[in-house]
């Protein structure tokens, strides 16, 4: 803007108006053509009587205003010399154009600083309302920050830890020494590591108190984990249903295979000929008996062991194996079965062992459930595909197939208990799965599917490798 301001223009501005009071006094007359006295102008713009005064007789002096009168009483109104008239009015031009730029950035800055108190506002609102859900909560929160300071929890976790909010929140959550903070610590520990995983871990207290924790990876914008949500609730109540209603189904169990037993022998006795001779049509009629109860019988068997051989029921008993060798086994056990139906199994295992802990037992009678729908399901000359392989943290097992497959909208079932796909076909209890995905779940790890109806079905389960923290540190 200097630059278009002429010379002459710069040296009156050095010379005569070389004081803000100067120069809004001879605006203020320049503008609006008043005559009024030191006494008037210090109302109108708000300046001390002495320093207007001093003012308005150096302009009276440089011949830009008139005086009339002496004293403070004079009248001065505006009256330049005419040589002086028009660098005046280009000072006045340049004095109101910077004063119209500079309100208008006053009012944006105002609207501004209007827009940012008023999302202030909304965000204390939004974090009161947030904290109050958060207090009112039935489970536990608390946050953690990545040197292990608590920088929240409510009162419910409070209530699970056993001390007072106040006894907690900034100090480190190592210093707190209490059962669930030693667990939720070396949980949480693990978080904070690359690649920040998000974990589901239960624990069981000295006091038989059970907890659920879930911790969840907090990032910032660039992807930095800055923190770790923990959501606990005590699910003992929960355990000890599951425990109760275990044991009536053992006592029904048993009480159900006695009289079942007895039917079946009584069947086979007729087929075998034990009763004597009997007609085709009878001897047909105890075959499907027997085959009846034998379906019901196993119904109750993996029933049962769906209550019993999971957390919550049997103890895991994680031991260190090469899950290559362990899933070559199960694929072998089906070779003959593969070979009857005209299905092709092929078995691609990774050139390294691949190290997981785990119940050896469970698992592969979970990977066996896999393989074993794979074979049923499938059509006849299809194929069967199991993999392993090692990820930098996981290992990994697949088993494919080109059978009938699963309709999408039922994917997000198949793992619930005694569901059964629409088009499934032959006969089955619908635990199967669950069994899969609960054993899976218990060590840590996670079972996914895909699949194309008419296609096939890929099952997929990822587990821990052996070098991350064991599934049986992590259950205690």
């Amino acid at each position: 803007m200097e630059a278009a301001v002429p010379a002459n223009l710069k040296a009156f501005l050095q010379e005569v108006l070389n004081t803000p009071t100067k120069q809004e006094l001879l605006v203020f007359f320049a503008t609006n053509q008043a005559m009024d006295t030191v006494k008037g102008l210090a109302v109108w713009l708000g300046r001390p009587e002495a320093e207007l005064w001093q003012a308005a007789e150096a302009l009276v002096q440089a011949g830009l205003l008139h005086r009339s009168g002496e004293g403070r009483d004079a009248v001065y109104s505006y009256r330049p010399h005419p040589e002086l008239r028009p660098l005046v009015d280009a000072f006045v031009a340049l004095y109101q154009s910077a004063r119209v730029q500079l309100l208008q950035e006053m009012e944006h800055i105002r609207r501004q600083a209007q827009s940012a108190q008023e999302q202030l506002r909304a965000l204390q609102w939004e974090q009161s309302r947030f904290r109050l859900v958060l207090a009112s909560m039935l489970d536990g929160v608390l946050v953690l920050l990545p040197d292990g300071t608590v920088s929240y929890l409510n009162d419910a976790a409070a209530q699970l830890i056993g001390r007072r909010p106040a006894e907690v929140i900034g100090r480190n959550l190592s210093e707190i020494e209490t059962p669930l903070t030693v667990a939720l610590h070396k949980s949480a520990a693990e978080v904070f590591q690359p690649p920040h995983p998000a974990l589901a871990r239960e624990w069981h207290l000295p006091d038989a108190t059970v907890v659920r924790g879930n911790l969840m990876p907090v990032f910032n914008e660039t992807h930095q984990c800055i923190g770790v949500v923990a959501v606990l609730s005590d699910i003992t109540a929960v355990r000890r249903r599951e425990r109760e209603q275990r044991e009536v189904l053992a006592v029904l169990a048993h009480d159900i295979k006695s009289p079942l037993t007895a039917i079946r022998g009584f069947a086979l006795s007729g087929v075998k000929g034990f009763l004597g001779e009997v007609p085709a049509n009878a001897q047909r009629a105890f075959q499907v008996i027997a085959e009846q109860a034998d379906r019901v019988l196993s119904m109750i068997q993996q029933m049962v062991r769906l209550m019993t051989d999971l957390p919550g029921g049997t103890t895991l008993r994680p031991v260190r194996f090469d899950l290559r060798e362990c899933v070559n086994s199960i694929a072998n056990a089906y070779e003959g079965e593969c070979a009857e139906r005209g299905l092709t199994l092929s078995v691609e295992l990774a050139s390294q062992p691949v190290w997981v802990h785990a119940d050896r037992d469970l698992m592969e009678r979970a990977i066996a459930n896999l393989l074993s729908n794979a074979v049923k399901y499938n059509r006849e000359g299809g194929a069967v595909w199991v993999r392993v392989w090692a990820t930098e943290h996981d290992a990994v097992v697949e088993v494919e197939d080109t059978g009938v497959g699963i309709p999408p909208a039922e994917l997000p079932l198949v793992f619930q208990q005694f569901y059964r796909a629409s088009n499934a076909l032959g006969e089955g209890s619908g635990v199967g799965l669950a069994f899969v995905r609960q054993v899976v779940e218990a060590h840590g790890g996670r079972v996914e599917v895909t699949s194309s109806v008419g296609q096939g079905s890929l099952f997929r389960v990822v587990l821990p490798l052996a070098t991350r923290p064991s599934v049986a540190a992590a259950l205690r």
